[in-house]
């Protein structure tokens, strides 16, 4: 095989991260524009620990152990939610906030770009990575424009519900509903469909202030990510990996979300209305 051969997928994947990185940056900014740097990761403090994991440079062999035991895990939940696994992401892990910082990770504890992962410090285990692999997952499997067009809350939803995290489980649901923690009601968390709409409502929702609370010693609030976990564990209960499939396909295809999303028929008892967001106004 030539040379050129071999490079040639090489380019078409960092071609698609770097096209899907320039359509992002239009809400996220400087924060999405550094995370670019993840393509030459070696050239900004990263090293190879295997194919597709870098870390940053003196990251001890007990979490570089725990990082291929987490590898693992998530692949293995991946595989359960969707059948198979397509995506290959490269997993990136700092071990200092300052190496997170760099690379666009400001005030999250994971993220990704495309089919790079980033992990912080506060983020080295299976659960984040797994849903992080999720939106990689769900990015290989559809259309840009299929993708474009998927609710923002349906894509962390499925994340959510893949990713087993305690800070967006159930238990914090309860927690929220028994602390009347202002939070959407399932009406309006279907109205949170492009990426602006879910930042603008985490904001409002103050789940942007949780290292704020986490100083304070107050407990944190998952709000926005938590509701959506909780409208898409019973769907994907019901639904299955037949059903997740069958509603990518059609999605795919070009049907509408709301139709697609109601075709599978989802008739679960839910809990009673949550409390609404008081007014801004």
């Amino acid at each position: 095989m030539s040379l050129t051969l071999f490079l040639q997928p090489l380019r078409i994947r960092h071609l698609k991260t770097a096209i899907l990185l320039l359509s992002l940056s239009l809400f996220g900014g400087c924060s999405v524009l550094q995370g670019g740097k993840l393509l030459a990761p070696e050239s900004f403090g990263l090293i190879p620990l295997t194919q597709n994991i870098y870390v940053e440079a003196g990251t001890d062999e007990a979490t570089r152990t725990q990082l291929r035991d987490a590898m693992m895990k998530a692949e293995s939940a991946i595989r359960t939610a969707y059948g198979s696994v397509k995506s290959r992401p490269v997993v990136h892990v700092c071990i200092s906030e300052s190496c997170y910082e760099k690379f666009g990770g400001r005030g999250s504890v994971a993220k990704v770009y495309g089919d790079r992962i980033l992990l912080s410090p506060r983020g080295l285990n299976w659960h984040f990575l797994a849903h992080e692999w999720s939106h990689a997952e769900m990015r290989s499997r559809i259309t840009l424009g299929a993708w474009w067009d998927m609710p923002q809350w349906f894509d962390e939803g499925v994340a959510v519900a893949i990713s087993e995290t305690l800070e967006h489980s159930e238990s914090h649901w309860k927690f929220l509903v028994a602390s009347s923690t202002p939070r959407p009601t399932r009406e309006e968390l279907h109205t949170f469909k492009s990426l602006r709409q879910w930042l603008d409502a985490v904001h409002r929702y103050g789940d942007d202030k949780n290292i704020e609370r986490k100083a304070r010693g107050d407990p944190e609030m998952h709000t926005l990510y938590t509701a959506a976990g909780h409208e898409l564990r019973p769907w994907l209960a019901k639904a299955g990996t037949g059903g997740l499939l069958a509603l990518i396909a059609q999605l795919k295809d070009g049907k509408d979300f709301e139709s697609a999303y109601q075709t599978i028929d989802m008739t679960v008892e839910r809990d009673t209305p949550p409390a609404a967001l008081p007014s801004s106004h």
